[in-house]
């Protein structure tokens, strides 16, 4: 690699890193604030995904973008992205609703808590699709940069050979 392709190389690395750790940081924020936006504060279940994930990703972003290498926090948040998926259905939402005692009529009642819990539920399943999509492309990417680095390093190495073979 000459100095010129360092320097490329450093100037791409950050720059190309910035968005996928930006978007996961807002990805997490939002899961963090989405049960008092979207009204969802009675589904209890739905809450507790959405706020531990949406920490979870924001700590997975930091480091991510402090450290050197995205990977393993990225690794992480696919993980994290299964679970927002996975979670309606393996916690069923439905069963942790909580009605609590209101003074009007039971049919009036049960409306909005099924709104609260599918707003719940689609919040959680499209931030998992989400950040499946974001961390997966993130890992696509480096494997694809992994693949170029190590061709790019054999030819370095051939023309090094080569060269010492002429002298």
């Amino acid at each position: 690699m000459s100095g010129n392709d360092r320097i490329r190389a450093t100037e791409d690395g950050p720059r190309h890193q910035s968005w996928p750790t930006s978007t996961l940081l807002a990805l997490g924020a939002w899961l963090v604030v989405s049960p008092l936006v979207l009204s969802t504060t009675r589904v209890t279940a739905g809450i507790f995904s959405a706020v531990t994930s949406g920490l979870v990703l924001v700590v997975l972003a930091v480091w991510a973008r402090a450290g050197r290498n995205p990977i393993p926090p990225f690794m992480i948040a696919l993980s994290f992205g299964l679970w927002l998926l996975l979670a309606p259905s393996a916690w069923e939402f439905r069963d942790g609703a909580d009605t609590g005692l209101v003074p009007i009529t039971p049919s009036d009642a049960i409306e909005p808590t099924r709104a609260a819990i599918a707003r719940a539920e689609w919040n959680s399943i499209l931030a998992g699709l989400l950040t499946l999509a974001l961390a997966g492309s993130v890992l696509v990417a480096a494997r694809r940069r992994k693949g170029r680095s190590a061709s790019a390093s054999r030819e370095h190495r051939q023309q090094v050979e080569a060269s010492d073979g002429r002298r």
